[in-house]
């Protein structure tokens, strides 16, 4: 097994890797079968097959090793999904302050990167009584995260800068797409770097990653193969309802499959993470065909072959991750 080759420090790796190899063979199979019973037509199912090698190395090895490699990781998963979104939304008239954005989002997911060991004490015990002396000044500095203390800055930022260049013209909409792409592809994202902080951060990032795969592949698959009604058929035809409980149905199996990683929930814990999963994961796909749609584009990309943009993989990713992190937040402290 995988597991005995390769020296491993955390055994949940080598599971992992273990699962994959088996997955993708099975995948693979079932890949080559559709595609012989389509006569090669659907040519995309390949090549999304074919992604999955790139995509899965360049997410598990960063995150094994956590840190720096990591935070760089979600840094440049950002910067991406930050071009992309500011490509996109470029079709208007008024568009983004690219550059003030990209800098705010790499510097949110570093300020994640400087403390994350435990639930950020801003979510705990934030003082209420108002500040009379110095003396009474370390608990409340003490209590302030860069994370959530950034965000307020940068917003004021933004709204500045329509002052500094001495404009207004298309100003509110400039300034709405700068801060809506900062919180939701930088702060949002950036939650992926607290949740690898975690103790046992590796575990909860797979565990993460793949129920939000599971969901992808069966809400694809069941959807294709017995999606009749739609689920929200003005925003996204190709969504149906059963689909969406397919999704949601692989989110819950791989949350048991995939329960070794995360062995501080108990079962009842791991269900809960996997429906909730199911549930922000196809949420987060129809957030960003919201935005695709108003746009008047398809896809955000074409970085990915099979994919699109890295927009369209992340985007299920990117909505599920605060809601998984804040949900540890909640369960933790009552399963110790």
């Amino acid at each position: 097994m995988i597991a005995r080759i390769f020296p491993l420090i955390d055994p949940t790796a080598g599971t992992t890797l273990d699962l994959l190899v088996f997955f993708f063979a099975v995948s693979g199979i079932a890949v080559l079968i559709a595609a012989c019973r389509q006569g090669g037509q659907d040519a995309n199912l390949l090549k999304r097959y074919r992604s999955w090698y790139m995509i899965a190395p360049a997410v598990i090895i960063p995150a094994y090793f956590g840190g720096v490699a990591f935070a760089g990781l979600v840094c440049a998963l950002s910067l991406v999904c930050l071009r992309e979104f500011f490509n996109v939304s470029h079709v208007r008239d008024f568009p983004a302050y690219k550059w003030t954005g990209r800098i705010c989002g790499v510097l949110i997911a570093a300020a994640a990167l400087l403390d994350g060991k435990d639930v950020p004490p801003a979510l705990s015990h934030t003082p209420l009584l108002p500040v009379a002396s110095p003396s009474h000044l370390a608990p409340i500095l003490q209590s302030l995260h860069p994370f959530y203390v950034l965000p307020v800055f940068m917003i004021m930022v933004v709204l500045m800068i329509p002052i500094f260049l001495q404009t207004y013209e298309g100003m509110l909409a400039k300034e709405a797409f700068t801060i809506f792409g900062i919180m939701y592809f930088g702060w949002f994202l950036a939650h992926l770097v607290f949740l690898r902080q975690l103790d046992g951060g590796f575990g909860y990032v797979i565990f993460l990653c793949m129920t939000v795969v599971f969901n992808d592949v069966l809400a694809y698959s069941v959807g294709r193969l017995i999606g009749r009604r739609p689920l929200v058929g003005r925003l996204s035809p190709k969504k149906t309802v059963e689909g969406f409980f397919g999704g949601a149905a692989g989110s819950v199996a791989a949350a048991l499959v995939f329960r070794y990683a995360v062995p501080a929930l108990t079962l009842p814990w791991v269900l809960g993470a996997g429906l909730l999963i199911g549930v922000a994961a196809p949420l987060g796909d129809l957030v960003i065909s919201v935005i695709k749609r108003d746009m008047s584009v398809k896809d955000s990309g074409n970085l990915i072959p099979g994919h699109g943009g890295l927009l369209d993989r992340c985007d299920s990713l990117i909505f599920a991750t605060p809601g998984f992190y804040y949900y540890l937040a909640l369960a933790l402290p009552f399963t110790h």
